[in-house]
């Protein structure tokens, strides 16, 4: 009983314990504390632990990485005995990981004076990429196992760290019976790089493309789009073929294609001389025109969303058309406050009538409201006119066309002399559901250097 007293006196009169970070980044590990004032001397019994259990275990500050991943990764286990060096060590273990620019941690005596508390501070690393495999001895469900394994902090993403980077490379060689594997970043259409795990050495580019079999789109046309996204790329049939899913297929679904395909694509070496690459041609098959038929709607009320999306059957299926739509449905959504309204598109193709079926699946998600008004740069007369143009408006579904045109009105109207630049900005709070709004009017003077609203507006 003596030991268990003199246990719970030294860990409460401890103060909080905080270690810093890698980086000069300000976080909880770099707080200022306050040196302790002097306290008599406590005759400790030495067979009192300096490890204590760890009660709880917290951390603040990720938000791409999975909290329980980085418990793995940290090497911490709720119930073990800790002490300082321990949390420095978990500190160092997910440094290592390369996962963080810094990392810091508080520790603290538990509120039931048997343990600690400890709550670690992260900061990721400012880009991770999602990453593939091309060409690799091995299926895709065993490469990503061997990086689960390796690398249990990541999930889909990864960063582009060389330490990291090789730590993997060296595991996929392993799993694929001593292959070479290499890491390689690999632009996208969309500008999204992705890495990529190969074998090593370059591959040829392509320095040409020609196209056959088409006939309701010109070459010329084809050659520019495609040239956009392909020139200068690492020639191999997989990226050819998904670059013209996304360049190509859309320019002949405008025109109701939808089977367009392309059967051959062919890379010879380029015939232009002192050009080391490779010249690509691409067979097209365009198909037969397809109209759209059955038109059906989901998600929402099917005669409000088929009067704005404004599809008809037996027009041409001009799918620029049909984006169009979901686009205007989307809008509508949003201007009465579902900020996160997305249409899905579900097609079903009739190839003996050459028509389309489309299922359009509105996902309207929350509804927010008005938050709070802040008003900018408008003194104590402009400022409470502007608030009584505004209204109350808390509580009501949100518009975010609202803010920009509510200013244009004001400008519009003339209700200001001397009105200088306005603008607007928007923050929306996802947990409370609502979008606080300010309006900045930057330099509206009256004639004696205050704002000044017309007196006949109110």
């Amino acid at each position: 009983m003596q030991r268990a007293t003199i246990w719970a006196v030294l860990l409460f009169a401890a103060l909080p314990v905080v270690y810093g970070q890698a980086t000069p980044k300000k976080s909880v590990s770099q707080k200022k504390t306050t040196t302790p004032k002097p306290v008599a001397a406590v005759a400790i019994d030495p067979a009192v632990p300096s490890r204590h259990p760890l009660e709880t275990l917290k951390f603040t500050g990720n938000r791409r990485i999975a909290s329980e991943n980085i418990v793995v990764a940290s090497g911490l286990k709720i119930g073990q005995a800790v002490e300082k060096e321990d949390f420095e060590a978990a500190r160092a273990k997910l440094l290592s990981t390369g996962a963080f620019e810094s990392v810091g941690f508080v520790y603290q005596p538990s509120k039931t004076a048997t343990g600690f508390d400890a709550t670690f501070e992260v900061v990721e690393v400012a880009q991770m990429f999602p990453y593939q495999f091309e060409d690799l001895p091995k299926s895709d469900e065993i490469l990503r196992a061997v990086i689960a394994t390796q690398e249990p902090i990541f999930g889909a993403e990864i960063p582009a760290a060389r330490p990291v980077l090789e730590r993997i490379e060296k595991a996929l060689t392993e799993a694929a019976g001593g292959v070479k594997v290499e890491a390689h970043m690999l632009a996208t259409l969309k500008g999204d790089p992705k890495i990529v795990f190969r074998l090593p050495g370059e591959r040829p580019r392509i320095s040409q493309v020609t196209f056959a079999g088409n006939k309701e789109i010109v070459t010329a046309k084809l050659a520019m789009t495609f040239y956009q996204v392909i020139l200068g790329t690492e020639f191999k049939e997989s990226v050819v073929r998904a670059l013209l899913d996304q360049s190509i297929r859309p320019l002949y679904e405008a025109r109701g294609f939808i089977r367009v395909a392309f059967p051959k694509v062919v890379a010879e070496k380029s015939a232009e001389p002192e050009v080391d690459a490779v010249a690509v041609t691409v067979t097209i098959d365009e198909g037969t025109e397809f109209k759209l038929g059955q038109i059906r709607f989901a998600g929402g009320v099917a005669r409000d969303l088929e009067k704005t999306a404004a599809l008809r059957t037996g027009d041409l299926a001009d799918f620029d058309v049909v984006m169009k739509a979901q686009d205007r449905i989307v809008q509508k959504q949003r201007g009465i406050g579902y900020l996160h309204a997305a249409v899905k598109q579900e097609r079903t193709l009739h190839d003996d009538q050459h028509t389309v079926d489309l299922l359009l699946t509105l996902e309207s998600g929350a509804q927010f409201q008005y938050g709070k008004l802040t008003i900018q740069g408008l003194d104590l007369i402009g400022e409470p006119a502007i608030r009584k143009m505004w209204g109350d408006r808390t509580g009501k579904p949100f518009d975010p066309a609202a803010p920009d045109a509510f200013l244009k009105e004001i400008r519009e109207g003339g209700l200001f002399d001397n009105l200088g630049n306005t603008s607007s900005s928007t923050k929306v709070n996802e947990d409370a559901k609502t979008v606080d709004v300010t309006l900045v009017f930057a330099g509206t003077k009256g004639s004696a250097g205050k704002e000044r609203p017309r007196r006949d507006v109110f």
